[in-house]
């Protein structure tokens, strides 16, 4: 997961998050802009993206996730 910074006169953020396939190559998955940077819209919105992949594939579990150095997103992910 990844979010964009300051590229933006409103100042929003573009988050995106990538997967690994069956290759081992990254896909963009999932996007959300947002106009405030916290933990906790980041985590809604990573809540809302796992109740859809449990109501699609309800054995899915996440193996590990990774961010850069982005404090909301770890606290968020905790």
């Amino acid at each position: 997961m990844d979010s964009t910074f300051s590229t933006n006169k409103y100042g929003y953020q573009l988050y995106t998050l990538t997967v690994f396939d069956e290759q081992q190559s990254g896909v963009p998955v999932a996007w959300v802009v947002m106009s405030r940077n916290t933990s906790q819209d980041i985590q809604v919105w990573l809540e809302s993206l796992m109740l859809r992949c449990f109501r699609t594939r309800p054995d899915w579990r996440v193996n590990a996730f990774m961010v850069d150095d982005a404090m909301a997103e770890i606290i968020a992910l905790r």
